[in-house]
């Protein structure tokens, strides 16, 4: 019961999070990539928004 409700919500944030955002970034040069290209690059995206803010945020 526990192991698939952590496997469902896992799979919801690669999926949502991740994969959407890569499809959204490479939808904007009109190109449509496989889900792991997608996933890789939202994951970049998401790495460097996060070092973005942690640097704003420190100073």
């Amino acid at each position: 019961m526990i192991d698939g409700l952590v496997r469902g919500l896992g799979e919801l944030v690669l999926d949502a999070f991740l994969t959407k955002t890569g499809r959204g970034l490479w939808g904007l040069a009109g190109l449509k990539p496989h889900d792991l290209v997608s996933m890789f690059s939202g994951m970049i995206f998401w790495t460097a928004v996060g070092l973005f803010t942690y640097a704003k945020m420190s100073g």
